[in-house]
């Protein structure tokens, strides 16, 4: 028997999810049993990869490998592509998720399905292998790493972030990010690790992104960025940049450490000011005084200072965001001022007005609706969509959406309930409570601050 793999397009109903696929926790017998088990434990994975299907077709570049079902004339058992082949079952039949997602995801499926149906995938590009031993040395090398270059070798954050710059699609921050390193490189002599990093495409550019990307580290470094290209900067703004490309070239700070807005202020402060207590400081760009371990006592003090002062507006003060939109940008920084327990009318109706035009901005600018959609869509409407697109983005966990999800239903008491929003605005007899309007806004915080990242 010929032992050579070959090419050939197999239709997609000849096709049998591998039960003794590794991403199985255990084996099934029954096709539909293991396609509902890799539905349940690849989760949002599935859903993503069934969109992308159902948009833009199978990858040319990356075929399934199959071998043929002795058991079964005629049919073929996929080796390498049962997440695809899961997700095209679950495009032709969407009951099959059935009992696993949510009512929510579930009916987005059946949408999903409905217009994939009127073009569906047929039939599919595949590499045959009559062995399975053969198939799995290529197998492995997709799936197993490296393999010292052998395999597939991924892209780090830097060349990803390059290549999203070429193509004009990267991440906000990103472009300048690579900026600064040219910048750096050009000004100043870094440290062989930190070099070699930046050489080999090994810098962790989104660390840097992440820390340019907060207002107050930009403005205490004296960087001007405008459409993502660096616009104004002197000698204080590169000897901080070179310090904070040093510190995380050489690991000296991780993401971990700068995760957190809190923890990069307190990061960009210690950068200018090492020993609060001292009287001898170290400029930006000395690594004189400094220590791996940062306190946070000043920060816990801080927030002590903050709780004992009663909160008299419904935004806190010390709640960032980049709130880009001009009009919308006026509107948060006078919630952010007026005392609510005044003017709870008035912060009633402002909060409401920020909801919607924070979504439809989102809606227009990131999920791409029509201006149309937008219009003729309720606020309740416009909060699903968004959290369905937040969390299908695994930009936000299910978890921290079940106060939006319940506000878009109407099933929570306090004002973020849509229905209590509406009647702040249209119900004469309805008055607004301060204390409820301050926990709708704790209720939607981190939701708004994923509206507006910083």
């Amino acid at each position: 028997m010929n032992t050579t793999p070959y090419q050939t397009r197999i239709l997609t109903s000849q096709l049998l999810v591998d039960t003794q696929n590794p991403r199985l926790p255990e084996m099934r017998s029954s096709q539909d049993d293991a396609i509902r088990l890799m539905i349940k434990t690849q989760g949002n994975k599935v859903f993503a990869l069934a969109q992308h299907l159902a948009n833009n077709g199978t990858n040319p570049a990356s075929l399934p490998i199959v071998l043929p079902a002795s058991e079964d004339g005629g049919k073929y058992y996929i080796l390498d592509g049962n997440r695809r082949l899961t997700a095209l079952r679950l495009l032709e039949r969407p009951e099959l998720a059935d009992g696993i997602v949510d009512s929510t995801t579930l009916q987005r499926i059946k949408e999903l399905s409905s217009r994939y149906k009127s073009s569906p995938i047929k039939e599919l590009e595949c590499v045959v292998f009559n062995d399975r031993e053969q198939a799995d040395l290529w197998i492995q090398l997709i799936h197993r790493g490296e393999s010292q270059g052998a395999g597939l070798v991924g892209w780090d954050g830097q060349v990803a972030a390059r290549y999203d710059e070429r193509r004009g699609i990267g991440e906000r921050g990103a472009r300048a990010a690579l900026q600064i390193l040219e910048l750096v490189k050009e000004h100043t002599t870094l440290s062989q690790k930190t070099r070699e990093k930046i050489e080999n495409g090994k810098f962790p550019i989104t660390s840097l992104t992440r820390l340019i990307n907060t207002p107050y580290v930009r403005k205490k470094i004296g960087l001007h960025i405008r459409n993502d290209i660096i616009e104004t900067f002197d000698n204080k703004t590169i000897r901080s940049l070179v310090q904070i490309v040093e510190d995380l070239g050489t690991e000296y700070r991780t993401v971990s450490d700068i995760k957190r807005l809190w923890q990069r202020i307190e990061y960009i402060d210690r950068l200018f000011d090492p020993h609060p207590t001292d009287s001898n400081k170290s400029e930006p760009g000395s690594t004189e005084g400094m220590s791996a371990t940062s306190s946070t006592s000043s920060v816990a003090k801080r927030k002590v200072r903050k709780e004992e002062k009663p909160r008299t507006t419904i935004i806190p003060r010390d709640f960032l965001a980049d709130v880009t939109q001009s009009r919308i940008n006026r509107i948060f920084v006078e919630l952010k001022k007026l005392n609510v327990d005044e003017f709870p009318n008035a912060s009633s109706v402002m909060l409401r007005v920020f909801l919607e035009l924070s979504l439809d901005n989102y809606l227009e600018e990131i999920v791409k609706w029509p201006e149309q959609q937008i219009q003729n869509s309720t606020l309740a409407q416009k909060l699903t969509s968004v959290a369905n697109y937040l969390e299908s983005n695994q930009i936000m966990t299910s978890s921290q959406l079940v106060p939006i999800r319940k506000a878009a239903g109407g099933q929570t008491l306090l004002a973020a309930s849509v229905k209590t929003l509406h009647s702040y605005v249209h119900n004469k007899y309805f008055s607004p409570i301060p204390s409820e309007l301050k926990t709708a806004w704790d209720d939607m915080s981190i939701f708004i601050s994923k509206l507006w990242p910083i």
